[in-house]
């Protein structure tokens, strides 16, 4: 037996018996897994090459699964998309069919209802949700887009974020279309609230006639006085058959009864088929408004004329929507006398309505009469700009008295907003702010502006400001790096400031006039004629959370009532209680004795909550002996009415009262022989024959309560009010403006100063000009709001009902075929972006088989030719084991060996 002792020999052997081994234990590795390479170590570039294959393919899946869900919710917003289109196109139908003009009541008002029901139609649809994705609802795809609110308008609540997914390698495509992209806000609506009124209003103005401009549509309304010029019980007085107003003479309107003459007059036009007039109720704060939403879309324009169908008298007090806040025709003070004298320095206005403007300058000391200033207007301003005179005659009879006067109207033919101003630099020349045509918020001139300053106070903290323009509020942010003046430290530059409001409100609702830029005066006005309240905010950091930047209150720019100006932080308050009043509502507030300043301005925070605005401004916060500044703002931007009931807080120690109250107790006061009370007040004068005044009878007071009746009942328009407060056991005569005009209350005759004190008082100055007592909001346009098509279908079903066949055919069809348009151009978008994504996923497709045959040539084995080769192997591998096994045969003793 051959036998090979060489373990040399036997070593080699044995390694490529084993290597005959490995290579078949591969082989039937790549025929039980199919692939040809189990580490990346048997093949680096092919593994590689592979990795990079498979990875193409798993990304290539991904994105047809991507590419599958975008397609899915591309089809599902098409078919939304499709139905919305179905819908407005019957919208569309019902629009052309109201508007023949032979339709009755009935059949307009179920057009009207079936269009509303198409609304709700529409809102379901776009709350279109897949597998609880709401599709148009931007990146918030849990909570349905279009909701309404408590009043029943449609609002979007999504965002208007696209969903988006990486449709291939570095490309992201976008998935979904949001709501505002198929509703767009590209329609303006226009609305005028009034103030704030009680739930039990009564109107007892003089008649009036109303004038609404809508377009170029105009529809007048006579509102008729309720009045019998005697006392209905048939009891002979004084003051039966005088010609003046009386108590017991008027029987008026509540509100809703006035909403009920405007909508159904048809004497001078039908209001109705213009614009929608209702009343608004808040059950929780016991308040009330009215309304004039239009049918359009268009502007809406509201004057207020005098009677002039028959002789009227004291048609001067008439004022209904002015006393509303609703007026938007421009009107100045009543002018007593004929000649205006220009002695404060030379006039020089700014008058701009759209793209027209004009500057109106004459000389100083001129002197010229109402009709001449008014002809000097219409010169500079050309035929854009209406004015109107308005006169009023002398009424006197026994001891009543009223002067003649004459006033100014100014408003645009083109039914837009209009601006004026004073551009003089000379505060004594500002005579629109004197004669009340000024709707521009001025800066105060020359005055020393500081940002506050305080140890613990964050100096990067920014002074904080709500700018309301119209209904919409908006939050000012001002740092004092961006406005610290050139003299450094915290002085402010005014300037800046006014700079910083126009930026952050936007440019395309508010103007500013820069008019001397060394001293600071500027004016701000509303571009878009809506009334603007501006007021400072408290800081937001806690420990000052009591402190506003006052930079408002300095510039003499915060709305509203401005008081505690001379008063220091450590004053001590006597006790008392103040009355805060507006046309709507009004609260008594207790100041207890020992408080400060800053408890006042907390105490009255705590009383009015949401109703009113309070500003309390410290140069040093927490700091003792700085002066301090407070104001007052009622939030709707009505005028404030602040005065003592008990104590002297807000008349010595606040100095925030406008009222006039009497000194004296008049709760044993009888009318006198001889007398008459005198109203000077927005430039008229009305005087009361006192001695025609029921006298008291069995200890009880009718005088005085005659008299208070009777100021009121002169007093229609409430230009002015009276009334009676208790301070202990005695009683005090008090006169308010609700409108915030300036007065003077003057007593003539026996015992001249037997109801105030003195013959004489006025009201003080708290931040206003010219014949306001406070800075007012000044309206001459209509409220704007940004609206959708839902609130195009609101518009239409009101103009459906009201059979306003005009505007529907004139504007509303318009809007109809600009959403129809908008609609159209989104589908073809997601039409195309829909067969992108087909087409891609189409070409993924292809492009993984591909991938997959490339990968299978580089990563999988031949099964037929690794079987043959693992045979072949198996072979060789049998066939060494037998030679070895033949030659290499160690025996015991070898072993031993």
């Amino acid at each position: 037996m051959l036998r090979v002792t060489n373990p040399m020999l036997q070593r080699t052997m044995l390694s490529d018996m084993h290597k005959n081994l490995a290579r078949l234990l591969e082989e039937q590795r790549q025929l039980n897994t199919g692939k040809k390479h189990a580490r990346p170590s048997d093949n680096p570039i092919d593994v590689t090459r592979e990795l990079g294959l498979h990875t193409s393919i798993f990304e290539n899946s991904q994105y047809q699964r991507n590419l599958d869900d975008a397609v899915t919710w591309l089809s599902n917003t098409d078919t939304a998309m499709n139905q919305i289109t179905d819908v407005v196109q019957r919208i569309q139908e019902l629009s052309v069919y109201a508007g023949d003009g032979g339709l009755g009541e009935t059949e307009l008002n179920a057009i009207a209802e079936e269009i509303l029901q198409l609304q709700e139609e529409l809102v379901n649809i776009a709350n279109y949700s897949v597998e609880g994705r709401f599709l148009l609802a931007g990146l918030n795809t849990s909570v349905p887009p279009f909701q309404r609110d408590v009043s029943g308008r449609v609002l979007y609540t999504g965002n208007r974020e696209h969903v988006n997914f990486e449709v291939e390698q570095g490309v992201v495509g976008q998935v979904s279309f949001h709501g505002r992209e198929l509703f767009p806000q590209n329609e303006t609506n226009y609305a005028i609230r009034s103030r704030a009124l009680p739930m039990n209003f009564r109107w007892e103005g003089r008649s009036e006639i109303l004038q609404f401009k809508v377009g170029d549509r105009v529809a007048k309304v006579r509102i008729p006085e309720q009045w019998s010029d005697d006392q209905l019980p048939g009891i002979d007085q004084p003051s039966d058959e005088n010609g003046f107003r009386d108590q017991g003479e008027m029987k008026g309107y509540t509100l809703s009864q006035i909403a009920d003459i405007i909508n159904n007059s048809t004497e001078m036009g039908s209001v109705s088929k213009l614009a929608t007039v209702r009343v608004m109720t808040d059950p929780q704060k016991q308040v009330q408004y009215l309304e004039f939403v239009g049918h359009t879309g268009e502007p809406i324009q509201v004057t207020s004329w005098p009677e002039t169908d028959k002789d009227q008298v004291d048609h001067s007090h008439i004022g209904l929507i002015d006393l509303l806040g609703m007026e938007t025709t421009l009107q100045s003070i009543e002018f007593s006398s004929d000649a205006l004298s220009l002695d404060g320095g030379g006039l020089h206005w700014r008058l701009q309505s759209g793209d027209h403007k004009a500057d109106l300058q004459i000389d100083a000391n001129a002197s010229l009469t109402v009709e001449e200033l008014a002809e000097r207007i219409r010169q500079v301003a050309g035929d854009w700009l209406e004015v109107v005179v308005q006169s009023d005659n002398e009424e006197v009879q026994d001891g009543n008295l009223e002067g003649a006067t004459k006033k100014l109207l100014l408003r645009p033919k083109e039914n837009a907003p209009l601006t004026v101003y004073d551009r003089s630099t000379v505060p004594s020349a500002h005579y629109a702010a004197q004669w009340g045509l000024s709707t521009a918020q001025e800066t105060a001139s020359g005055v020393s502006v500081t940002f506050p300053n305080a140890d613990g106070l964050d100096p990067s903290l920014p002074a904080l400001m709500k700018v309301s323009v119209g209904g919409e509020d908006h939050i000012v942010k001002i740092y004092l790096d961006d406005v610290r003046s050139s003299t450094g430290g915290n002085n402010v530059d005014s300037v800046k400031v006014m700079e910083q409001i126009v930026a952050q409100v936007g440019e395309d609702i508010l103007g500013l006039d820069v008019l001397d830029k060394d001293s600071g005066y500027a004016a701000l006005y509303a571009k878009t004629g809506e009334p603007v309240v501006i007021r400072d905010m408290n800081f937001s950091d806690p420990s000052f959370a009591q402190y506003s930047g006052g930079l408002a209150l300095q510039m003499g720019l915060q709305t509203g009532l401005v008081g505690g100006t001379g008063t220091s932080d450590t004053a001590t308050i006597s006790g008392g209680t103040l009355r805060i009043a507006t046309l709507g509502k009004s609260v008594d507030i207790t100041i207890d004795p020992g408080s400060s300043p800053e408890d006042v301005a907390r105490r009255i925070r705590e009383a009015a909550g949401d109703w009113i605005d309070v500003s309390y401004f410290d140069p040093q916060p927490g700091v003792n002996g700085s002066q301090i500044q407070f104001g007052l703002v009622a939030k709707d931007g009505s005028p404030l009415t602040v005065y003592d009931v008990k104590g002297s807080v807000a008349s010595d120690m606040m100095n925030i009262d406008n009222a006039v109250k009497g000194t004296v107790d008049i709760s044993g006061w009888t009318p006198p022989a001889n007398g008459t009370l005198t109203v000077s007040i927005k430039g008229m004068k009305h005087s009361i024959d006192l001695s025609t005044l029921a006298p008291a009878e069995a200890g009880h007071p009718v005088g005085i309560q005659d008299l208070v009746n009777t100021i009121n009942s002169r007093f229609q328009g409430q230009d002015i009010r009276a009334g009676i407060v208790k301070d202990g056991g005695e009683e005090r005569l008090v006169f308010w403006s609700p409108k915030g005009y300036s007065f003077k209350v003057e007593q003539n005759g026996d015992d001249s100063s037997a109801l105030l004190g003195t013959p004489a008082m006025e009201t003080s100055n708290r931040g206003g000009s010219g014949p306001y007592s406070q800075r007012v909001a000044v309206r001459t346009g209509a409220d704007r709001e940004a609206s959708d098509f839902f609130g195009v279908l609101d518009n239409l079903a009101r103009a459906v009902r009201q059979g306003d066949q005009e505007g529907i055919s004139s504007a509303l069809m318009g809007k109809i075929d600009s959403f129809q348009d908008n609609l159209l151009r989104i589908r073809t978008r997601e039409g195309a972006v829909q067969k992108r994504y087909t087409s891609n996923n189409a070409r993924l497709k292809q492009n993984n088989l591909n991938l997959t045959d490339l990968y299978s040539k580089v990563s999988d084995v031949d099964l037929a030719e690794a079987y043959t080769q693992y045979k072949m192997n198996e072979a060789v591998y049998q066939a060494s084991l037998a030679i070895i096994a033949r030659i290499v045969q160690p025996t015991l003793v070898d072993f031993l060996r």
